[in-house]
């Protein structure tokens, strides 16, 4: 019996995630244990899945054909027809067209055993086929007794695990399975009453889609020409198929039917989160159904996510989610941004910032965990583009949590910032600059900037606050403070009082990163122009310095202009410790202007710092032109 139950080698390409399982055993199949010498069905407990044994196997007629090498006595493909008014339930199984490829390959050549040729690839469909009409038809002939259709849940498995191979030749088998129709027969076992048979189906096209297979140019097909796009190609259609016949509604809806306080179910959600995951990797635009008001996704996602059911070393499912939201809610198709506004009308923002605030003082406790962290992170940080999230984010009162994370100076500390940086931007982020600073979080805001001891009894200093990364993201709050408070208001100049005291530490700070940055956007511009010799133009130049630094290097300007225009001393320091460098307000214009000149041109890479993605909205673009255009006067005014 073992044998059944035995899978074919799998092809070297493997998914992204590992999920470690038990040995595959008869046992780990809930169709065929007993709770006694009577079905679970007649103790009025059974829900849809039969249980029974296998350790006699009914001979009477009306039970599974059992595991005979030919379809049917003779091999003859209409021996199962019948005359009924259901045609293909009660029948054999097979149309016309599957009846005579039957035949056809009966009298085919022989071939190597586990020889993928289009023959071969079309018995096993047909196999397939079989195993699924004669399960149906035992499951309603003998609803209430599981020992009559046992045998044929375990073809049918068998069957399924006998297609996982067919991955190795994409190009040949995707068509052809196309062609037999069958993702319309694995959407329909998607529902079926036994959540084996479901998590099998799960198994085999998270296996058929894994993207990194279509990397592999190990196999036959890799000496063809064109075989790379023959694969994408044909792995593409077939997702379209899927999708079509409504695969991912129902890989969705099975999530809630498996038991993740068994082995197999948990192994069940991982494999239906890593069938999802491929999906969106092939198609992004996967997310439109997954995210759409009637999809139990997103509401899954986040419940799934904020239970911690399982000790962390065990619940691998709570970890995959979080990065399945980050995933979803980061892709550009249509709905994600509903999806995204949805977090903050079902109160997902609220749960978000609670599982965020298991960090405030400590660290995760290792790398899957630190990875956990930065994906709930992230997943905010995308939707916090979305005014409604950030109405929910200040009202869940997400800053006081940033801001005590600041001062606690964990691990999460730099996360914080990059939150803060995307709660604080644009027009509906005006309301949170000023609870920001009236919670005290300049204090840690230039604590952060001016790359001080993370721990008072520490002598190292805070490395993390001092990357590129997270100086932009300092640099980004800097500039959404300056342009959102209103002139002359306490908060306002609360800010500016911060550029000022010790002696202007905080501007010698801001023009040292000047220095620094500048240095590294010159060298990339250099760098551009000797890569791409006499063909060179002024975008490629512009799109290395980007590379280089740009966006910090245009933060850092915008900031000394506002400081410079709001505070003369300020300004006179300023221009003191330019020329030192041998640089003036003349160079600060430039940049400026530049700056300026590429906000909103489609036809270049935007030069709006950070946003990872987000889209400036039109009257925010043309706002901040006008403040830069202002900026850009005064400076040539005093220059």
């Amino acid at each position: 019996m073992d044998d059944i139950f035995k899978l074919p080698a799998l092809p070297k390409n493997a998914s992204k995630h590992k999920l470690e399982a038990p040995v595959m055993d008869v046992s780990s199949y809930k169709s065929v244990k007993l709770d006694g010498e009577t079905s679970a069905s007649s103790n009025g407990q059974d829900k849809g899945k039969g249980r029974a044994t296998i350790e006699d196997a009914s001979d009477d007629e009306d039970g599974p054909a059992g595991n005979s090498e030919d379809f049917a006595p003779g091999g003859d493909a209409d021996y199962f027809e019948e005359e009924d008014e259901d045609g293909r339930f009660f029948g054999g199984g097979l149309n016309a067209v599957q009846k005579q490829v039957l035949n056809m390959m009966e009298g085919g050549e022989a071939t190597e055993p586990g020889e993928l040729t289009p023959v071969t690839v079309r018995r096993q469909l047909l196999a397939l086929e079989k195993a699924i009409d004669e399960n149906r038809r035992l499951r309603t002939k003998f609803p209430t007794d599981p020992t009559k259709f046992v045998d044929s849940e375990f073809t049918l498995l068998e069957a399924l695990h006998a297609l996982l191979l067919l991955s190795s030749a994409p190009a040949l088998t995707y068509p052809i399975l196309l062609d037999l129709s069958t993702p319309e027969s694995l959407g329909d076992l998607l529902s079926h009453e036994n959540t084996d048979v479901f998590i099998a189906v799960v198994e085999l096209l998270e296996e058929w889609l894994d993207p990194e297979g279509l990397d592999d140019e190990d196999d036959d097909e890799g000496a063809e020409e064109g075989a790379q796009e023959k694969k994408v190609e044909a792995t593409k259609a077939l997702v379209d198929g899927l999708v079509t016949v409504g695969v991912v509604d129902l890989a969705v809806g099975g999530l809630d039917r498996l038991n993740e306080e068994e082995e197999e179910g948990r192994g069940g959600v991982f494999h239906t989160l890593g069938l999802l995951e491929n999906l969106l990797t092939l198609t992004p635009t996967v997310a439109t159904p997954l995210l759409a008001p009637t999809s139990p996704f997103l509401k899954y996602l986040v419940t799934r996510l904020a239970a911690d059911k399982l000790p962390a070393d065990r619940d691998q499912n709570r970890y995959y989610a979080a990065e399945m939201l980050s995933l979803v809610l980061s892709l550009p198709a249509d709905g994600v941004e509903e999806g995204r506004k949805r977090l903050a009308d079902e109160s997902h923002v609220d749960t978000l910032l609670k599982v965020l605030s298991a960090y405030r003082r400590r660290d995760p406790s290792g790398a899957d965990e630190t990875e956990f962290m930065e994906n709930v992170f992230d997943a905010l940080c995308t939707s916090l583009h979305t005014p409604a999230v950030k109405t929910a984010f200040l009202e869940g009162e997400g800053i006081e949590l940033m801001c005590l994370m600041l001062k606690e100076k964990k691990l999460s500390r730099t996360r914080a910032i990059k939150t803060l940086d995307h709660a604080l931007q644009g027009q509906s982020g005006i309301a949170l600059c000023e609870k920001f600073v009236e919670l005290l979080g300049l204090k840690t805001l230039f604590s952060a900037f001016m790359g001080k001891s993370a721990n008072k009894k520490s002598k190292a200093s805070f490395s993390t606050a001092t990357t590129h990364e997270d100086t932009e993201h300092l640099l980004s709050l800097l500039s959404s403070l300056l342009t959102s408070l209103s002139s002359d208001s306490p908060p306002r100049l609360r800010l500016l009082a911060k550029f000022v005291e010790n002696d202007y530490e905080k501007v010698d700070r801001l023009i040292e990163l000047r220095e620094e940055v500048e240095t590294r956007v010159e060298k990339a511009a250099r760098e551009t122009v000797a890569e791409e010799g006499e063909d060179v133009d002024e975008v490629d130049i512009y799109l290395g310095k980007l590379e280089g630094g740009l966006a910090s290097l245009q933060l850092i300007d915008y900031v000394t202009a506002w400081i410079c225009m709001e505070d003369d001393g300020v300004r006179d320091h300023i221009i003191m410790l330019l020329a030192r460098k041998d640089r003036s307000l003349s160079d600060v214009i430039r940049v400026l202007a530049e700056y300026r000149d590429n906000i909103g041109d489609a036809s270049e890479e935007p030069a709006v710092p950070v946003g990872e993605g987000a889209e400036m909205p039109v009257d925010e673009g043309t706002e901040k032109k006008e403040i830069l255009g202002h900026l850009i006067e005064y400076l040539k005014s005093v220059d």
